[in-house]
């Protein structure tokens, strides 16, 4: 457990580290704070030449999630000491039954549905990777007493860190290659998601497909008495959007009825989407468009559009590439690939193209304009914007980039 009497440093002013700072703020705690890239103008802050003076007088250490300590970082040999902000949620939480959602992709949808489907019943919130915290909460404890069950999605980042969380349930909702600039490898990645095993609290589950089991139980040490085995497949195809959903809903139905029996799930349960996430955006004259612009695992990408049963289909990639496994190639079939950005070339070298033709774009305004000419002279029947790679290129996020994509596609359809 940690001990609240001993000094912190915050290692990272991000997001996290300013919700930690305000939480042992409220605890009075004694701490400084440091960062390699921000100046901050902080009465706590400490400059390089201070924390390598004196980093033996700190008896732990937080850090960021994305913050990769290897072997040549500051804080290799202090690892053990190494905590993130959810640590902390150790000693708040009590009564709550606590969910922890992994995966390379659809982690934020499947906690979103989790939330919907729960709160008709319970006072149900999601913290962590979704991109919201609680830990600074003034009155943490009477916020905390009102909730029955808290939803944390849980990245790789925070899994390869993680010590004193504990969950009642777990999900991985599927692994694709990701991460790799941060993990070593992708075997490394992998075993960081199915760490989070090692949080449940005991006689407690994981849910996942039993595909995915099969697949990694040999190269990991997986707790047969611990599964429980979700459907990943739907037997009857609809559109996109309805296909991911219920794919979604397979991997809970399971463990919401743990928690609830009374409570049943269909396709009417959930009423809302995640903004950007295999959205609809267009449906008429026998055109539909989907905006998936959170989408930024190329493999996920190709899934997706893979599940469209039509060879009159738009695929748009782009945005900051993201490291693969080397030598990997995806198929893609009977698709129009259009590609934006500074990375078009990396793109194309990791696709198979069967019974497909691509063309390259500087950016995401030029590729529209041709969307716009080919519409009008071809019969499209999808156009799915799934880019597969990261925003940060030209946006401030996948929202940003979403919101972009509908602004301009408005211009198609005129």
């Amino acid at each position: 457990m940690i001990n609240l009497n001993k000094k912190f440093l915050i290692y990272g002013y991000g997001i996290s580290g300013k919700s930690i700072e305000r939480y042992l703020n409220n605890k009075n705690c004694n701490y400084n704070i440091y960062d390699d890239y921000k100046k901050i103008t902080n009465k706590k802050t400490i400059n390089k030449d201070y924390l390598y003076k004196n980093i033996n007088e700190y008896d732990y250490f937080i850090v960021s999630p994305s913050i990769k300590i290897n072997k040549n970082h500051l804080l290799y040999k202090y690892k053990n000491q190494i905590l993130i902000d959810l640590d902390f949620l150790s000693f708040e939480l009590s009564k709550q039954k606590i969910i922890g959602v992994t995966g390379t992709e659809g982690k934020s949808s499947t906690c979103y549905y989790l939330k919907e489907i729960l709160s008709e019943k319970y006072n149900t919130e999601i913290i962590g990777n979704f991109g919201n915290t609680i830990l600074d909460k003034k009155n943490l404890t009477n916020y905390l007493s009102k909730i029955d069950i808290l939803i944390i999605e849980l990245s790789s980042y925070q899994l390869d860190k993680l010590k004193f969380l504990k969950l009642h349930y777990a999900i991985i909702t599927n692994i694709f290659s990701d991460h790799l600039n941060y993990h070593n490898n992708l075997k490394e990645y992998i075993y960081s998601k199915f760490r989070i095993q090692n949080l449940l609290h005991k006689n407690c589950n994981l849910y996942l497909s039993k595909q995915l089991f099969i697949k990694y139980q040999r190269n990991l040490k997986i707790n047969k008495k611990r599964l429980v085995f979700f459907i990943d497949k739907i037997s009857i195809k609809k559109d996109l959007a309805h296909y991911i959903k219920e794919l979604n809903l397979n991997s809970i139905r399971t463990l919401v009825h743990n928690i609830d029996p009374k409570i049943k799930i269909d396709i009417s349960s959930v009423s809302n989407e995640l903004n950007y996430r295999n959205q609809l955006i267009y449906n008429l004259n026998n055109l539909k468009i989907y905006n998936d612009s959170k989408c930024t695992n190329l493999n996920n990408a190709i899934f997706k559009n893979n599940l469209i049963n039509s060879s009159r289909k738009i695929l748009i990639l782009g945005g900051k590439f993201k490291k693969q496994l080397k030598n990997s190639k995806f198929n893609i079939s009977d698709t129009l690939v259009l590609i934006f950005g500074n990375h078009t070339n990396l793109f194309i070298d990791h696709l198979n193209f069967i019974n497909s033709n691509y063309y390259r774009f500087i950016n995401l305004n030029e590729l529209i304009k041709f969307l716009r000419l080919n519409l009008k002279v071809n019969k499209y029947n999808y156009v799915l914007f799934s880019p597969g790679g990261e925003s940060f290129d030209y946006y401030k996020n996948y929202l940003d980039r979403g919101k972009h994509f509908n602004k301009l596609i408005k211009k198609v359809l005129i």
